[in-house]
């Protein structure tokens, strides 16, 4: 577990120094391209039926070809509209980190075209009642409480579009594809049992039954107001 957030911090701080790099350059038109800083808002990242939070972010032009960004979400059961699926219990705690830096490539005076990288870190909690899950030393273990913990690391290449509506409102909408690393961990395992339960071959509900460390692919697709 340290090793990943030793990880992360590394890509967190080449990520920095490509800011600093970035902004050293080109900076006779910074004035002008201050104003296309904006505050933004995820419609999308609050009617997340898994995992729902609330993201906000700040994007900041820094010279007339990059821009820099920072996305923070946090979520709960009590102010998710998906409140009423059987999955969420009480104790769902939800936030994340999400900085950005944008190569921007082609610009008129309605849009803004561009390529991203972004890291993110979440980190999920929750006590599960009356559920099981898969050890890493393999079988399977129900249980009738566990103290549940989701770490998320990652990065997604992205491409999107500042779109220009009115002079105080955009639209940013993009997609990407990275990848992501979950360490998943039960602690406090009340009454645990060795059990077999049939799963789907499709399951939604991997991330919350599988234990240890597991690394795939990352998708990005949204849709953000801009101010």
């Amino acid at each position: 577990m340290n090793q990943i957030h030793r990880i992360f911090t590394l890509l967190t701080l080449i990520l920095c120094t490509l800011i600093l790099n970035a902004q050293e350059r080109d900076s006779i038109q910074i004035s002008k391209v201050k104003k296309e800083s904006y505050l933004s808002f995820d419609a999308f990242s609050s009617l997340n039926v898994f995992s729902p939070r609330w993201r906000i972010g700040y994007i900041r032009s820094i010279n007339p070809k990059w821009k820099i960004g920072l996305n923070l979400g946090y979520g709960n059961k009590n102010i998710s509209y998906t409140y009423f699926l059987d999955h969420f219990e009480e104790s769902f705690k939800l936030w994340e980190f999400r900085p950005e830096i944008y190569k921007i490539f082609n610009r008129n005076e309605k849009a803004v075209k561009y390529v991203s990288i972004e890291l993110f870190y979440i980190n999920h909690k929750d006590v599960f009642h009356n559920e099981f899950y898969y050890p890493e030393e393999g079988g399977e273990i129900s249980y009738d409480q566990a103290d549940y913990q989701r770490h998320k690391y990652g990065f997604n290449f992205n491409v999107g579009e500042f779109i220009n509506i009115r002079n105080c409102f955009g639209l940013n909408i993009f997609t990407g594809l990275g990848l992501r690393m979950r360490d998943v961990s039960f602690t406090n395992v009340v009454n645990p049992r060795s059990t077999e339960t049939f799963v789907d071959m499709i399951n939604f509900y991997q991330y919350r039954e599988k234990e240890g460390l597991d690394f795939g692919l990352s998708y990005s697709l949204g849709l953000k107001l801009l101010f």
